[in-house]
């Protein structure tokens, strides 16, 4: 019954991330910018920079994630290189206050993630054990 539920579960959480992966990039800078406008209140200039500079680094990273000849730790290596990059362009579109904001956000978000992720490691520990 166990071996049931997990597969269930396996499958509804690789559908639900099929479906997520399913968006343009265009589609994906535009949310990514829509969040940023409202939580960093950009202007209407600054909202289209940050929308260009949010689509070719995700226009590059799915390039990069797609590749199959590379390795996981070279993919997040160079991942990790255009969001430090899109970090560079961004302070030069937003003010000293909205980028703090952005670095603020992005730790909490971070955190959250981590938080997660330790949730979830644990409950993964607990059921071995139970097993």
């Amino acid at each position: 019954m166990k071996t049931v539920k997990s597969l269930v579960l396996g499958f509804v959480l690789l559908s639900s991330t099929l479906s997520f992966g399913q968006k343009t990039a265009e589609e994906r800078a535009t949310n990514q910018t829509m969040r940023m406008k409202t939580e960093l209140s950009l202007s209407d200039d600054q909202a289209a920079k940050v929308k260009e500079i949010n689509l070719g680094i995700i226009q590059k990273n799915q390039g990069i994630m797609g590749n199959t000849t590379m390795s996981e730790a070279e993919k997040n290596t160079i991942v990790k290189s255009n969001n430090d990059a899109r970090m560079a362009m961004l302070k030069n579109v937003l003010t000293s206050e909205q980028y703090t904001k952005l670095e603020l956000t992005i730790a909490e978000k971070k955190i959250e993630r981590m938080k997660k992720k330790e949730k979830v490691n644990g409950k993964i520990k607990d059921s071995n054990k139970k097993n």
